[in-house]
């Protein structure tokens, strides 16, 4: 979808990870869930998230030490809705002061949380809200009713998971994105006999915009163990091959 977003939740009751992942989902959102500190910590390192949604108690390091690890030593600007079972002013003044950008109190009310969700995607996020027709990098401008991307003026035709899959890497450059989150937002699902298909629409890709292993400006490359990455070349990178 044009405006969805890729949300980390942590959250360590499943009921409500649960009801929070489907609000999210039925918004046009994909949702990694991790029920403990650690779990989100690690996959901070790997993955690119657009919302954090942290719950403040949860096991390992509670959700204030992920916020403080993510604006402190990860210096991420990833903006967070801070969730709260205590909604005292101390708790919620100590939250937005070690950098969330807003809260909820539990039990979270669906249609006062998706808003506030809503408004953190329009304030935050104005890159993630691109047009439908447009140039997403220098040189690169997608057609979306046409299925096209003209590169400095020469017309490619895509298919139409082709051209999904393009926008999605274009749209975030030079972030690592997961096979998970590819087969959600491409395919609408996520399964081991979709994997051939996705380095099979990778493979045409690359070769159809020119930006394989030998491309001079831009080339999407595997991320071992993860998924893929549309990076951008440096001179100086492109004179060394």
């Amino acid at each position: 979808m044009e405006n969805s977003m890729h949300i980390a939740l942590l959250e360590d009751e499943r009921t409500l990870a649960a009801d929070v992942q489907t609000l999210l989902s039925n918004a046009g959102h994909s949702v990694s869930h991790f029920p403990d500190g650690h779990q989100i910590m690690r996959a901070l390192l790997k993955d690119t998230f657009d919302l954090l949604v942290l719950d403040w108690n949860v096991p390992g390091p509670d959700g204030l030490e992920v916020l403080k690890h993510v604006r402190n030593n990860m210096k991420l600007d990833t903006p967070v809705i801070f969730l709260t079972s205590n909604n005292s002013e101390q708790q919620i003044v100590i939250a937005l002061n070690t950098g969330a950008d807003d809260y909820c109190t539990k039990p979270i009310r669906p249609f006062e949380f998706m808003a506030r969700v809503s408004a953190l995607q329009r304030r935050l996020l104005p890159k993630q809200t691109l047009e439908v027709d447009g140039g997403l990098v220098e040189g690169y401008v997608f057609e979306r009713s046409q299925r096209t991307v003209t590169i400095y003026g020469k017309c490619v035709n895509l298919t139409e998971k082709e051209y999904e899959l393009a926008r999605l890497m274009f749209q975030n450059i030079d972030r690592p994105i997961s096979r998970h989150r590819i087969m959600q937002e491409v395919w609408g699902r996520e399964e081991d006999t979709l994997s051939r298909t996705l380095d099979v629409h990778i493979s045409w890709v690359r070769r159809k915009l020119d930006i394989g292993a030998g491309a001079q400006y831009l080339r999407l490359v595997v991320v071992h163990g993860f998924g893929y990455r549309l990076m951008k070349i440096t001179p100086q990178e492109s004179e060394q091959r």
